[in-house]
């Protein structure tokens, strides 16, 4: 278990359909016991793409009955760093619902159907990333990120090494999804023992939302690698650890098997990999 504050660092290698077309969101998480908050920033993370420092509008954007709602919070100077805390928006966006922040040089549309572009550079090398963070009252974990919109037609494969176990130790995996239409739609989470694939469990979850799927009582022990599928639906997998009710946090994350290919075709070695794990499963 990490000391009271921690950071992961990284990305995720998710598809960039609309790269050249503006910068990511960061959403604002939410666990058990927790409160998110995103800490942004306005300078570039490399010395070679973004060269013009510009002060930014700092916006929030949510889904509301079949419509992306986006309204301003303030604008953030050039070099400067600002956190916005899930209490921050709590009288803008309903709760249990995602709020996804963003940084723009010219405001996005205040409504619309499908999910805003972004007008403002964006970096391929790093990408432009915000600090993702879960607070207790007594301690605080986080990670750099960013989510862009997942396809329609997208699943997920991902393994679980970071759960972490001992006296009063609680698992969660939150399943971070964002898409473009705002309506929501369902799918099922299946976890499984992957050494045996013995079924642990099934699990609903939503799309544009952070899932909070608990695994204490799944059974897994510490020499176990879970294995967690998603048919009918991607999303980005972090891994929330809570201890001595929230004294001790971690929040890790893994990356989609295309990141694991150096050279050739990832996204083919990627769909190799899934079909196969997909059917062993279904077995």
């Amino acid at each position: 278990m990490v000391s009271p504050t921690s950071t992961t660092s990284g990305g995720f290698d998710q598809p960039r359909p609309h790269e050249a077309e503006g910068m990511s969101y960061y959403p604002v998480l939410s666990a058990p016991g927790c409160k998110g908050w995103v800490g942004l920033s306005n300078f570039s993370p490399n010395n070679w793409e973004i060269r013009r420092r510009q002060s930014l509008l700092i916006n929030v954007t949510w889904a509301s009955n079949g419509m992306w709602i986006t309204k301003n919070l303030g604008v953030l100077a050039p070099g400067a760093c600002k956190t916005i805390t899930a209490s921050d928006v709590a009288d803008i966006v309903p709760a249990d619902v995602l709020p996804l922040l963003s940084l723009t040089l010219t405001p996005p549309v205040a409504q619309s159907e499908v999910l805003p572009r972004l007008d403002t550079a964006q970096t391929s090398i790093p990408a432009w990333r915000a600090t993702l963070g879960l607070s207790s009252s007594s301690a605080q974990t986080s990670y750099q990120g960013e989510l862009d919109a997942f396809p329609l037609q997208a699943s997920l494969l991902t393994f679980g090494p970071f759960l972490q176990f001992g006296e009063g130790i609680k698992n969660h995996l939150i399943l971070l999804n964002v898409e473009n239409s705002s309506a929501s739609r369902s799918a099922e989470l299946e976890i499984y023992d992957a050494a045996g694939l013995k079924l642990r469990g099934r699990f609903p979850v939503s799309s544009n939302a952070a899932n909070s799927i608990p695994l204490e009582r799944l059974g897994f022990a510490s020499g176990d690698l879970p294995l967690f599928i998603c048919r009918g639906m991607a999303a980005i997998p972090l891994y929330f650890s809570s201890a001595m009710d929230g004294a001790y946090l971690s929040l890790e994350h893994t990356h989609p098997p295309a990141s694991l290919v150096v050279h050739g075709r990832r996204w083919q070695a990627q769909k190799l990999l899934k079909n196969r794990w997909f059917a062993k499963a279904s077995s």
